[in-house]
């Protein structure tokens, strides 16, 4: 097909460089699935491979180049219906475009918009036709070439003749916009720019009770124009020179504003939110002046002598104190940006606040400390009844001795370390809650730590024995890994290692069976008993050595023989028992020598079965 060339008449053109390019797609995948096949041998497979190469190579010197040329053409040529951007081809949109950029834009305004809007759209056709062209054939840029020049001179000649004047028509329509069009101006710039100029000469109104809308209708205007002006340059980010004259004329207008209205409002806003209630938005109910005076003037008054108001009183200056911290936080967070302008109500509040703390402050801790101490659980403490009555309570009962009747023994123990466990919560939660004040409550602190030093004195050393030999009694019901307790798992797995493995093989399985979980018990057990008892290992070392010596006897007297017997396990076992090999090694061992010992049938049609058995 090749040698006979493409032919002659175009009608037939299309179908056969449609089927040779199918074959050649077939050829190709054929000869990588071959090389790949026989990799590892590519001597053996190389006369082949040259042959396909050879029909290939020819293919690409007699056909290919023509066939580009083809494709160039039809690309050239394509219609939308043939899938391209442009509805007639290129021939067609680049004469139009063309012909239209050279007649220039028209002199009645009323047909410039569709004009521009006409030749924008083509331009933008052109621009994705010529992407996808130059993609499409990126391997063959000479042969692209002379089409890439036809339209990027197009374009060329656009950006020259119709670009800027386009420039100048968009700047004006984002000037003019209205909010119909989209602008965030309702009437477009020059109107609200004029108005807003206008407004600011006329300075703040003389009566106050025009002065709140005039700022805020200010306000407002000098937002949606920051906003314009941040939506138009950057819709015309790249054309700064351009647009310039539009920028001044607002920046003047904002700088105007800043210059004669911003130091004015400031003083208005900032009065505002000293005088502002709880419905304004304020966290003092009746504005700044009024709680500021009842704050100082109670303060001044000083804590009653009756300790029946005692609690009211710091309980009312405590929370206002809050609200005014709160206020002047959000005060100068507010007016961050004029830390000058506020000072003077700034120092109002922090001297109300200083004054507090030097008068109040230090009586109210005490109070503070001490109702911590006396603390019931009904007030949130963790002790039932207060700290005094827990800790003489505790005290008592350390001094008192632990039982000499075993049977009450528990019990004692179990209420002490109950109480001990309350106490360090409660004095980790009073240390927490006075961290700033280590001095005022050290006097507590040392009562309590008192009396942990006594527990651990008197009780800590015959807690653990007790605690010890719990372990080592407790049962599974009692949470332990071993039924009935150590000394029973312990003797009994003693007693069958000196009992020696069965001599009748019947019974060594489950011998070695039992004494390997008793030992895996033994094992789990001894890890959770010196890690419960880590800080104390000399106490727990006699224990430890019985259960240690336990595992150096089974290691001594079954662990060599139990290995000999896994090992004949192993070979023994059948596909059943989870081995490999149905019938266990000797049988398969046996066949497979005594089968290559027979050698390879002479008879060819075993030979295969003989080869893959």
């Amino acid at each position: 097909k090749i040698n006979s060339g493409i032919p002659k008449d175009d009608r037939y053109v299309d179908d056969y460089l449609k089927d040779l390019e199918k074959t050649r797609g077939l050829l190709i995948q054929w000869l990588e699935d071959f090389k790949s096949k026989f990799a590892e041998f590519s001597a053996e497979i190389q006369p082949t491979v040259d042959q396909v190469e050879n029909g290939l190579s020819n293919y690409r010197e007699k056909i290919g180049s023509a066939m580009l040329g083809v494709n160039i053409q039809k690309a050239i040529n394509a219609r939308k219906e043939d899938g391209s951007v442009l509805e007639y081809g290129l021939k067609y949109h680049l004469d139009n475009f063309n012909r239209k950029v050279e007649s220039g834009i028209p002199k009645d305004t009323r047909f410039v918009d569709d004009y521009l809007k006409d030749l924008e759209k083509t331009q933008g056709l052109l621009i994705q036709w010529l992407e996808d062209f130059k993609s499409k054939f990126a391997e063959f840029p000479q042969e692209i070439q002379p089409t890439v020049t036809q339209v990027e001179t197009g374009l060329a000649l656009y950006r020259e003749k119709i670009g800027s004047a386009m420039l100048g028509v968009n700047i004006q329509k984002a000037i003019d916009a209205r909010k119909a069009d989209g602008s965030v101006l309702e009437y477009g710039l020059k109107y609200h720019l004029d108005n807003f100029n206008s407004k600011i000469a006329s300075g703040i109104p003389k009566d106050d009770r025009y002065v709140d809308d005039y700022l805020k209708d200010l306000e407002k205007t000098r937002g949606l124009l920051i906003q314009w002006l941040e939506d138009f340059k950057s819709k015309f980010a790249e054309f700064s020179a351009e647009i310039q004259p539009t920028v001044d004329q607002v920046e003047n207008g904002l700088s105007n504003y800043r210059e004669k209205i911003g130091g004015a409002m400031l003083g208005v806003n900032i009065q505002k939110a000293i005088n502002a209630r709880k419905e304004d938005g304020s966290v003092l109910e009746y504005g700044l002046k009024y709680h500021l005076d009842n704050f100082n003037s109670k303060i001044e008054s000083g804590i009653p002598k009756d300790n029946r108001y005692v609690d009211d009183y710091l309980k009312d200056l405590e929370k206002t104190q809050g609200l005014l911290i709160q206020w002047l936080e959000d005060f100068k967070s507010k007016f961050a940006d004029h830390p000058q302008e506020i000072q003077p109500t700034v120092d109002q509040v922090e001297t109300g606040l200083a004054n507090y703390k030097k008068k109040i402050g230090g009586a109210m801790l005490g109070v503070n400390i001490q109702k911590a101490i006396d603390a019931r659980k009904a007030d949130g403490s963790v002790l039932e009844y207060g700290l005094k009555y827990h800790l003489d309570n505790f005290n008592s009962k350390i001094a008192s001795g632990i039982p000499k009747d075993n049977r009450y023994v528990d019990d004692y123990l179990k209420d002490l370390e109950k109480t001990r466990g309350l106490l360090i919560q409660w004095l980790e939660d009073f240390k927490a809650k006075f961290a700033d004040h280590p001095q005022e409550i050290q006097p507590t602190v040392t009562q309590v730590e008192d009396g942990f030093a006594l527990y651990k004195q008197k009780i800590g050393g015959a807690m653990l024995g007790v605690n010890i030999q719990k372990a080592i009694n407790a049962r599974k019901a009692d949470g332990s890994v071993l039924e009935y307790g150590l000394k029973y798992h312990l003797d009994n797995f003693v007693n069958k290692i000196n009992s020696g493995i069965p001599k009748d093989d019947r019974y060594v399985d489950d011998y070695l069976k039992d004494l390997e979980k008793t030992r895996g018990l033994l094992i789990q057990w001894l890890e959770d008993f010196k890690a419960k008892f880590a800080d104390h290992p000399q106490e727990i070392q006699p224990t430890v050595t019985q259960v240690e010596d336990g595992f150096a006897l089974y290691k001594q007297k079954i662990g060599g023989a139990m290995l000999g017997v896994n090992i004949q396990k192993a070979i023994n076992a059948r596909k059943a028992d989870g081995s490999v090999l149905e019938y266990g090694l000797k049988y398969h061992l046996d066949n497979f020598v005594n089968k290559i010992n027979s050698g390879i049938p002479k008879d060819d049609r075993y030979v295969d079965d003989y080869l893959k058995d």
